[in-house]
């Protein structure tokens, strides 16, 4: 007996996913369940089972008008996004640093990144991104943490799939974050608190110049 590894329901949330956080469906964009199902070849009872768990990862959402759109993050989005966010990696930075926490995960994850062909999908880079992240907060050794910031992590995503633009070269993410592991490994807390509250500020920056 072989245990089927993906649904068909998860394989199709899979791949919307990919095409929202690649660029492929634009912000603002309907998805329709007759045109998913005829262009994945799936029914549309599974189109709308997939289509209401990307909604509970707050990747679609409902219009005004019911319809299920891709997501148009606002400033204000954006700003309550890091609102949330900052804290959580200032605390698991510091945390890292004064307690020597071993960095080999989020090292590994970095690699990754640097490794990611000069011609991969904007998708990937934001999966990456993603690893790296989850990788770093991880190393604060608390289990609590992270549970909890996995929680902003899917809008997060969609965030920097909006930033796209924001990075024209292919290594230009790699060397931000080339940058900001390397402070951490300073053993100095305050000057890697002060590197990780630039970088992500550097995020909303560049997402506000866009607007």
């Amino acid at each position: 007996m072989t245990l089927q590894t993906m649904s068909t329901r998860d394989a199709l949330v899979a791949a919307v996913r990919k095409q929202i956080l690649g660029g492929e469906l634009r912000p603002g964009e309907p998805l329709v369940e007759t045109a998913l199902a005829t262009a994945f070849g799936v029914a549309r009872p599974t189109v709308r089972s997939a289509l209401q768990e990307l909604v509970a990862r707050n990747l679609v959402q409902r219009s005004r008008g019911r319809s299920l759109i891709v997501p148009t993050l606002t400033e204000a989005d954006v700003r309550d996004l890091f609102f949330v966010r900052t804290p959580l990696e200032l605390a698991a930075v510091r945390q890292i640093v004064e307690r020597r926490r071993p960095l080999e995960a989020p090292a590994r994850r970095l690699a990754e990144m640097e490794a990611l062909p000069a011609d991969a999908g904007w998708a990937d880079r934001v999966e990456a991104h993603t690893a790296f992240h989850l990788a770093l907060v991880d190393a604060a050794g608390s289990a609590r943490l992270s549970r909890i910031y996995p929680a902003v992590q899917e809008e997060m995503q969609l965030c920097l799939a909006q930033l796209r633009p924001s990075y024209p070269r292919p290594h230009d993410l790699t060397e931000e974050h080339r940058q900001l592991l390397d402070a951490v490994r300073s053993e100095d807390a305050d000057h890697a608190c002060a590197q990780m509250r630039a970088h992500l500020g550097h995020a909303v920056d560049r997402f506000t110049s866009q607007r």
